[in-house]
């Protein structure tokens, strides 16, 4: 340990912002003609990989994997360079949808490429837990920043990326539409 303050435990998360509205518009376009209206899409609509429909393989290639790639780069200083996999599915929600504490065990990373998001009124933050459950027993509130929730309110656009050991829910969500493409990238080796 060196000397002076030490960050010990951090976590890392990637916000981002998806740059092509075109090609998110066409994935849009796409999920609500293959899996009709919007409001009555809900939580994994396939039980099947979303990424198994080459419709999806521009989004994936152009989106999903260099944001990946990016919080890789990041935390790592190095590149994905061996065998992986990917698993997406559909969110879509209307009034009053929330989501429970859980996490994504089985995987490395964990994703959420908001496609809709739009009503900034209507609730809806994904809230990410301290991994170190427990860790805040007996502590007097003076250090209760050391243990605070990260909570983070999508826009249209947007995505994060944390790792999959995370727990994490979503508050409830009021408004009337919300479309998401959730993915975990799992890693069988890397040198």
């Amino acid at each position: 340990m060196n000397y002076g303050m030490n960050q010990m435990w951090p976590t890392p998360i990637l916000k981002g912002k998806m740059s092509n509205q075109k090609l998110i518009d066409n994935v849009i376009n796409h999920i609500l003609l293959k899996y009709g209206q919007a409001n009555k899409i809900s939580s994994n609509v396939l039980d099947e990989n979303l990424f198994d429909d080459k419709y999806f393989n521009q989004f994936k290639n152009e989106i999903v994997l260099p944001s990946f790639y990016q919080f890789y780069n990041i935390e790592f200083n190095k590149k994905i360079t061996s065998n992986f996999s990917l698993r997406a599915w559909i969110t879509g929600y209307g009034v009053n949808y929330a989501m429970p504490k859980h996490n994504h065990s089985g995987s490395h990373l964990s994703g959420v490429f908001y496609l809709i998001s739009e009503d900034k009124t209507s609730g809806g933050k994904i809230v990410l837990s301290d991994p170190r459950f427990n860790a805040n027993r007996g502590y007097k509130n003076d250090f209760s920043k050391w243990f605070n929730s990260e909570k983070y309110l999508p826009s249209s656009g947007d995505f994060i990326i944390f790792p999959s050991f995370l727990y994490h829910n979503v508050e409830t969500f009021s408004g009337k539409l919300r479309l998401a493409i959730p993915v975990d990238l799992i890693i069988y080796d890397n040198e």
